[in-house]
């Protein structure tokens, strides 16, 4: 005769487990988890002061309905949990479609738990620089033309709540100079600019100060433009930029100084996202520079290293 209590007992173990995967998601038992996924976007299209800029003619904004890749060309992301291990990564691939916005999702293998995704954009390695870069590679040419983006955030991965969002900052400044009036002999520049940050990284912070350097050439003589992507300056008006215009063809000659047009250095802060301006003025006559800043979307002239 058949035990009554057992239909009893069998309902009392199987009724909690029923439970259980009415509510939950069991990774063994059942189809995949959805996945963590990230949905990324980008927040400075344009510079802050882009409207003053592009109203003196110096540079274009850019639209704002554009392809994700018309501001961001490359992504790196990696994710880390709560003990600062990486858990996934994907080093610095092509951006390959024209949507607006770009979709990471990360193996359906990752279990539940909180997650740290930080995401570089246009980056030219493989990997994001940091604290091991040789000085020679932060101050190459080619990482003063890299426009860096950045996200990151912390994510509480669980079952129902699988979806986030990251919106892509830019990193640097845009130190912009123009020159006018100069000898039709003078081909070539330099700028050296102190104090500026060399490293960023996770949440936009920023290490190791550094003096920056570059040189260009020129094509065409009397246009004279140049822009230099930079980390911020360590605080307000902590930057000098010395800038020296020349003749190329004299430069490794014995009296190259005598061949050189050296203005007065001048303070500056280089600002996230921001265009810092200078324009400098040459008056063969006087043999002489006048330096002039955008201060309050107007020139004004540099005195003495300070803007009057």
């Amino acid at each position: 005769m058949e035990d009554p209590t057992m239909n009893k007992r069998t309902a009392v173990y199987l009724l909690p487990l029923a439970g259980l995967m009415l509510t939950g998601c069991i990774r063994d038992r059942l189809p995949d988890c959805p996945p963590l996924s990230v949905t990324i976007d980008v927040k400075d299209k344009n510079y802050f002061n882009i409207n003053t800029i592009s109203r003196l003619g110096l540079m274009e904004a850019k639209a704002e309905n554009l392809p994700f890749r018309e501001y961001v060309h490359s992504l790196y992301y990696e994710v880390t949990d709560e003990k600062g291990n990486i858990v996934a990564r994907q080093t610095t691939a092509a951006v390959d479609n024209d949507n607006a916005e770009q979709t990471l999702r990360l193996d359906t293998e990752l279990p539940y738990g909180k997650y740290k995704v930080s995401v570089w954009g246009n980056l030219n390695s493989d990997f994001p620089l940091d604290e091991n870069t040789p000085d020679d590679v932060l101050q190459s040419a080619d990482v003063m033309k890299t426009d860096v983006y950045i996200a990151s955030g912390t994510f509480d991965y669980r079952y129902g709540n699988e979806n986030f969002k990251l919106s892509m900052e830019r990193a640097k400044g845009n130190l912009l100079i123009r020159a006018e009036g100069l000898p039709d002999n003078i081909d070539f520049s330099t700028k050296d600019i102190s104090n500026v940050y060399s490293l960023v990284g996770h949440n936009l912070s920023y290490s190791k100060p550094a003096t920056m350097h570059t040189a260009t050439e020129w094509l065409e003589p009397n246009r004279i433009q140049t822009q230099t992507l930079l980390c911020p300056s360590t605080s307000f008006e902590a930057s000098t930029l010395s800038v020296t215009f020349a003749d190329k063809s004299t430069v490794q000659q014995s009296d190259a100084d005598t061949n050189m047009l050296q203005p007065d250095d001048v303070r500056i802060t280089m600002g996230r996202n921001e265009v810092t301006v200078l324009k400098y003025v040459y008056d063969q006559n006087t043999e002489s520079f006048t330096i002039y800043a955008i201060v309050n979307d107007n020139w004004e002239v540099v005195h003495g290293m300070e803007i009057e």
